[in-house]
């Protein structure tokens, strides 16, 4: 299906827009040749509240690494042959087993609360690379482990993603074992420190109301920058800016 659509093209409206993607990647893709802004997936930020109520942000966690969700094992199935690249049925073969991996394949209204238990939260790529489990990472605290080659993240000027992530090659999820090892011997005291800034969270959460810094303001920023051509902060009205 992707590749009709390439063969098919941009349709000539898009490339009079700016078009606000949740799909943004590094290599070429048509999705980026048209002006675009890449935007976090919107998860309803009372929830996150509503999680965050019921524990602290820094208390303790019990689960080492984290992954809920679809996972193809099955070489026949055609989403076995292609969804994730595999990159996930490698994760499930792998680790399936060791105790300190908790993977599920089952839906769970409560997950959220199992990744505000969780250190690492694993985001491999399904279909597409980005993930709503990015932002939710992110917003309860729980290090997300991005599993997508090429991947472009949401507002890299509002969120230092390299200090706040780790990104682990496909061809390496294999070896998540050795790299989170690592990682938890030497740096992670300072990956959550960075994790923990309100601002980041702040940044990847679409309000009802738009807040300085959040979700809204940040692609009127980004919106802004491409209209002017040169860095700027945005001019926010001022009823969107009466809650900060």
């Amino acid at each position: 299906m992707e590749d009709r659509a390439i063969a098919d093209g941009i349709p000539e409206f898009f490339k009079n827009s700016v078009v606000l993607q949740t799909f943004g990647v590094n290599y070429k893709h048509p999705c980026q040749e048209v002006e675009n802004v890449v935007i976090p997936p919107y998860i309803p930020p009372e929830g996150v509240r509503r999680t965050l109520g019921k524990a602290p942000m820094d208390g303790p966690r019990d689960i080492w690494v984290f992954f809920r969700g679809k996972m193809e094992v099955h070489p026949k199935n055609i989403s076995g042959r292609f969804y994730s690249k595999a990159v996930r049925s490698v994760i499930w073969h792998k680790f399936n087993g060791d105790r300190r991996f908790y993977l599920k394949r089952h839906r769970f209204a409560g997950y959220q609360l199992e990744i505000l238990r969780s250190v690492f939260c694993l985001c491999p790529l399904g279909w597409a690379p980005w993930s709503p489990r990015l932002v939710e990472s992110v917003a309860l605290g729980c290090v997300p482990v991005i599993i997508a080659d090429g991947i472009q993240l949401p507002f890299p000027e509002a969120v230092p993603w390299p200090e706040i992530s780790l990104t682990v090659a496909e061809r390496d999820a294999g070896k998540l074992d050795a790299i989170l090892e690592h990682v938890t011997a030497t740096n992670l005291t300072v990956i959550q420190r960075n994790l923990w800034d309100p601002d980041v969270r702040r940044a990847l959460l679409f309000n009802d109301r738009v807040q300085y810094g959040d979700a809204t303001w940040q692609v009127l920023d980004a919106l802004s920058r491409k209209l002017d051509r040169s860095p700027r902060t945005a001019k926010v009205p001022s009823q969107w800016a009466s809650d900060t």
